[in-house]
């Protein structure tokens, strides 16, 4: 039996949910999982390609017919499948090129904060693209590049390949499927300031990855880090009346944007495979 997950910069695990940033960080990735929810049928099949800690397939497994995720790391694998498995959420191990299901095996397909960590992201698409029914349904998210980065900047996040503005995901994955629309995902003005207060910290970490001195750092410091500055972070975002971070936020502070989608936190594409 896997042990118990801890929280970290890349994945997020509820029961280890510590800060009020971590806790906006939550309710940020249970946001799009209830968008989803709310548009899935109950017939449908659904596939998660990198499923976090797996709460939110197991969320998405009260919707629809069946779920299954799939995740490189196998300790991830078996701690979702003893928390989460039952006959409509199982959990797969997935070598990260090739996903292990027959062509045209899903009605829709999900993936969210997953493809800035891909390399051959051309090839993770065509991958979804392949397991999809015809007139199957993608759902993707990704961090937003326009209010995260600085133009030219690389990302600051070790572990994040690249990131995206929306016409660059847009272009990625219209070479695949049709009808492909671009939303963003927002929130309201204080969540936005407390966000862009936490991503301060990019500049330093990009001068630092632009000297070389972020190699020097092991990765396995980095969830250490990534949990003193949540805290470091907290300190500083003023309480309103001693509220605690539940009393204070919820699912819906955030929205789906059509308009400013550049000025939104995260973004999510849709797009649905050619029947043809």
């Amino acid at each position: 039996m896997a042990k118990d997950l801890k929280m970290t910069g890349e994945r997020i695990v509820p029961d280890d949910i510590r800060t009020p940033i971590e806790y906006i960080q939550l309710l940020r990735h249970l946001f799009v999982y209830e968008h989803v929810k709310s548009i899935i049928n109950t017939d449908e099949k659904v596939l998660e390609a990198g499923f976090g800690e797996g709460y939110g397939a197991k969320m998405l497994s009260e919707t629809c017919k069946e779920i299954v995720g799939i995740d490189v790391e196998k300790k991830v694998v078996e701690y979702a499948a003893n928390k989460y498995g039952t006959n409509k959420c199982s959990f797969r191990l997935y070598d990260g090129n090739i996903i292990p299901f027959d062509d045209e095996t899903f009605d829709v397909v999900i993936s969210f904060q997953v493809i800035e960590h891909i390399h051959d992201d051309a090839g993770f698409i065509s991958q979804l693209h392949r397991v999809l029914k015809k007139g199957g349904k993608l759902y993707l998210s990704t961090p937003n590049k326009a209010t995260r980065l600085r133009p030219g900047q690389k990302p600051w996040n070790r572990f994040h390949v690249r990131e995206y503005y929306a016409h660059e995901l847009k272009a990625l994955i219209e070479n695949t499927f049709s009808n492909v629309e671009v939303f963003g995902i927002s929130a309201t003005e204080e969540i936005h300031r407390i966000e862009a207060h936490r991503i301060r910290q990019g500049f330093f970490l990009s001068l630092a990855l632009r000297l070389g001195l972020r190699k020097l750092i092991p990765e396995f410091i980095d969830p250490l880090i990534a949990r003193l500055v949540s805290v470091k972070k907290s300190k500083q975002v003023k309480s309103i009346d001693n509220q605690e971070p539940k009393d204070r936020f919820n699912i819906s502070d955030f929205r789906v944007e059509t308009i400013t989608v550049d000025e939104s936190l995260d973004l999510l594409a849709q797009a649905i495979k050619s029947k043809l």
